[in-house]
């Protein structure tokens, strides 16, 4: 495989200051090195990029544009997504989006299913996200041939999508402490598919410790990490992430739990909230905040002042927490918003949680790249010699220019070609105002 070089490019992620040169042989990082000032040179230049056929560009001026490593999505819903139209939700609460999607489940087909996770992964991909974890309903409710074949179907995904994307697949497996032993048998029957987590929603359930006891024996038994839907509430009072951090110590499992939504972490008093949070960093539990879908389900019940419903971002960032940012839902009941883009709830995060410093919008980008890279268990990840070449270009010139425009144009490398190259060209059609524009946008 033939070298590219790509000059004049700014790493936020690893010094705003400078620009860089960075090589990529045979799909690695061969050298990323720090450049100082930008260069003049006679060779491709970014801006012209509407008319290049990328594939055969190996050397490429920038022009000062940012690259971030390419974004992992530790908490999706890939199974659901795209399934507003035949799942309504006229509440908007959690209950009615658990209880409408569980009736129509019987009706998706195996075909249905696996579509919409790839769609939806695909999108996620032109956007330059190439590492997803996702949530899988396992219906058992409804039955055991829905549950498996719904599971079969974004495994089938999984597989299609490898070469270009990489899937962790997680079954949600809910009161799993009150199934019958046919039941059990049926779980077990689904591990041996080859999933990568154990998951569930114990705080929905009545028997909630004995539901994360089990859950938690299954994850040692089968040698898989654990991965939960976390008090998804308003109420102070729903608090099982203690008995999560009290069975991570007792299994020693740190490193390998990882927590997602821990919304009434933000209603409670925050003595207790701050023990919560100092232990979870404490038995290295990861958490994920998830500001889209909990912003929109969340504070239902609230009169004059509403609740935004995420957690606390700056309270875990600031105590050493591992915490990453996530898509969770799109287009399903709920949430019916959301596009699969980290980018777009990075920038809803920084809203929702006041980060706006320097700092601040680093931490930001390292909750959509190394931190959930860590907790995906990515070992080459990120732009450093000797890793995997797996990066995200930016039509943007630094950490603030990224989040205001959130970049219509985006060219995805990974896996040791260009693979994604979505470009956006506004043009005003009076000539006047077209001119005005390409004068400004030369700086």
């Amino acid at each position: 495989m033939e070298e590219i070089q790509l000059y004049n490019v700014s790493v936020p992620i690893l010094d705003s200051q400078h620009f860089y040169t960075l090589t990529i042989q045979d799909g690695v990082f061969s050298k990323v090195k720090k450049q100082g000032e930008k260069r003049i040179l006679n060779i491709p230049k970014f801006s012209k990029g509407f008319t290049m056929d990328w594939k055969s560009q190996k050397k490429v001026d920038l022009e000062g544009r940012v690259i971030l490593p390419s974004f992992v999505d530790i908490h999706t819903h890939l199974d659901k997504a795209f399934s507003l139209k035949m799942v309504p939700n006229k509440s908007g609460t959690l209950q009615e989006a658990i209880l409408n999607y569980s009736q129509k489940a019987a009706a998706f087909t195996y075909e249905e299913i696996k579509n919409r996770v790839i769609k939806s992964a695909l999108q996620s991909l032109s956007y330059g996200t190439t590492r997803i974890r996702t949530h899988v309903n396992f219906e058992l409710d409804v039955s055991p041939k829905v549950a498996l074949s719904n599971l079969q179907a974004v495994l089938e995904a999984k597989e299609l999508m490898k070469p270009f994307i990489d899937l962790q697949i997680v079954p949600m497996f809910s009161e799993i402490s009150s199934k019958s032993r046919e039941d059990l048998e049926i779980i077990e029957e689904a591990i041996s598919y080859g999933i990568d987590g154990i998951g569930g929603a114990p705080h929905l359930s009545p028997k909630a410790k004995e539901d994360i006891d089990y859950l938690f024996q299954l994850a040692v038994k089968h040698h898989k990490f654990i991965d939960l839907h976390v008090d998804e509430q308003d109420n102070p009072n729903v608090c099982t992430i203690e008995q999560i951090i009290q069975n991570t110590k007792r299994w020693d499992f740190q490193g390998r739990v990882m927590t997602g939504h821990l919304c009434s972490l933000a209603a409670m008093e925050e003595m207790k909230a701050f023990k919560i949070i100092e232990d979870m960093a404490i038995q290295q539990i990861g958490a994920a905040t998830l500001p889209g879908a909990n912003m929109y389900l969340q504070g239902r019940g609230d009169k004059g002042l509403i609740r935004r419903g995420i957690t606390r971002v700056q309270e875990m960032l600031q105590r050493g927490v591992m915490l990453a940012t996530a898509s969770d839902n799109v287009n399903d009941p709920f949430h019916p918003f959301g596009r699969g883009d980290l980018l777009q709830i990075g920038l809803l995060t920084a809203y929702t949680a006041h980060l706006a410093s320097e700092k601040e919008l680093l931490a930001v980008l390292k909750m959509m790249t190394s931190t959930p890279a860590f907790l995906f268990n990515e070992q080459r990840y990120g732009i450093k010699e000797g890793n995997a070449a797996s990066f995200v270009i930016f039509d943007a010139k630094d950490m603030y220019d990224l989040f205001a425009n959130l970049s219509p144009t985006r060219v995805v490398f990974h896996n040791g070609e260009w693979i994604s190259c979505m470009f956006s060209d506004h043009r005003f059609e009076n000539e006047r105002l077209h001119h005005l524009s390409s004068v400004i946008g030369k700086d």
